[in-house]
C-alpha cells in the first residue's frame, strides 16, 4: 500500500520561482489495484508520482510504502524505488544498452542477484511484454516505437516491484503500438497481481483501464471513484479543462435533445446496449 499523508511539494522553495505543485494531498492506493490518474497539464500529476517513488522529497506531510514512511532516517530509499517501478514519459529515449537481453537486465544486475536469476527475470519480463526470444540478441535501436517501449517496460518489470507507474505509457505511438502496450500493460497487472498507476490524458485510455480514477486539479485531488462515478461528473470535468470520451460526448448530446439515456456512458458497449433499449421501447 502506498499513502500519502497531507503531502506538500513546492519546486524551489524559498526562491524567486518558488511554486507549489501539490497542496496538503491525502491519498492512499489499495494494493492489486488498477489506478487512473488524470489531470489537465500542470495539476500535479507527475510531482505525484515522482512522491511516491521517492524521487522528490515532500517538502510537508508523509508516504508510505508498505509501512516504511519515505526519508526516515532508518529506510533504504533504493529499496522503496524497486518496490515501485516508475517508467516516465518516453522511456525509450533512456535506452543505451547493446542489445535488448542487456537492457532489460540492467535494473535486476543492480540488485545483487545472481546470472541465473537475472536470465530467469529478464525472459519472464520480455516474455510478459510481448517481447520474442528471437528480438533478445538484436540492438533495441533496431526495434519499432512500440517495440522499444515495451523494452523499457520490461527492464522495470523485471526488478518485480508491488507497483508500477506508468507516466502516459502510448504517448508518441500509432494506433497500432498504443493499442499494443496497453492489452499488454492490462495483462501484466491481472498476471503478476501488481499495483498499476497508469497517467494518461486519453480519457478514453482511462476509461476502459481502471479500477478506480483520481482526478488532480491545480495541486489537489478533484475527484476520487470508479469510472461510473467519475464520469457521470462530466460537466465538472469538462470545466477544469479535462476532455470525456468520444461516445460520452455523443450520449450527452443526445440526452440535451431530450433522449432519455443515463447519465455517465464511458463505454461504446454501454451505449450500443442502452440505445437499442430505447429503440425496442419506441
Amino acid at each position: 500500500m502506498i499513502k500519502l499523508e497531507n503531502v506538500t511539494y513546492t519546486y524551489m522553495e524559498g526562491g524567486p520561482f518558488e511554486k507549489t505543485a501539490v497542496h496538503n494531498i491525502d491519498l492512499t492506493i489499495p494494493d492489486g489495484q488498477f489506478i487512473g490518474l488524470m489531470g489537465h497539464t500542470g495539476s500535479g500529476k507527475s510531482t505525484v508520482i515522482q512522491l511516491m517513488n521517492g524521487l522528490l522529497k515532500p517538502t510537508d506531510g508523509k508516504i508510505t510504502v508498505d509501512g516504511s514512511e519515505l526519508w526516515a532516517k532508518d529506510t533504504k530509499m533504493r529499496d522503496i524505488r524497486f518496490k515501485v517501478g516508475l517508467v516516465m514519459q518516453y522511456p525509450e529515449y533512456q535506452i543505451f544498452e547493446e542489445t535488448v537481453e542487456k537492457e532489460i537486465a540492467y535494473g535486476p544486475s543492480n540488485i545483487g542477484l545472481s546470472e541465473e536469476e537475472i536470465k530467469d527475470r529478464v525472459a519472464k519480463a520480455a516474455e510478459l511484454v510481448g517481447i520474442s526470444k528471437e528480438l533478445l540478441s538484436k540492438s533495441p535501436f533496431e526495434l519499432s516505437g512500440g517495440q522499444k517501449r515495451r523494452v523499457a517496460i520490461a527492464g522495470i518489470i523485471a526488478m518485480e516491484p508491488k507497483t508500477l507507474i506508468l507516466d502516459e505509457p502510448t504517448a508518441g505511438l500509432d494506433p497500432k503500438g498504443r493499442d499494443e502496450i496497453l492489452y499488454k500493460i492490462k495483462d501484466l497487472q491481472k498476471r503478476m497481481n501488481i499495483t498499476v498507476i497508469f497517467v494518461s490524458h486519453s480519457m478514453e485510455d482511462i476509461a476502459s483501464m481502471a479500477d478506480r480514477i483520481i482526478v488532480m486539479n491545480k495541486g489537489r485531488v478533484a475527484m476520487e471513484g470508479t469510472p461510473d462515478e467519475i464520469f457521470v461528473r462530466s460537466d465538472e470535468l469538462i470545466n477544469m479543462g479535462l476532455d470525456i470520451p468520444e461516445v460520452s460526448k455523443i450520449c450527452n448530446e443526445l440526452i440535451e435533445k431530450g433522449y432519455p439515456l443515463k447519465k455517465g456512458i464511458y463505454k461504446v458497449s454501454e451505449a450500443v446496449e442502452e440505445i437499442r433499449k430505447l429503440k425496442e421501447k419506441r
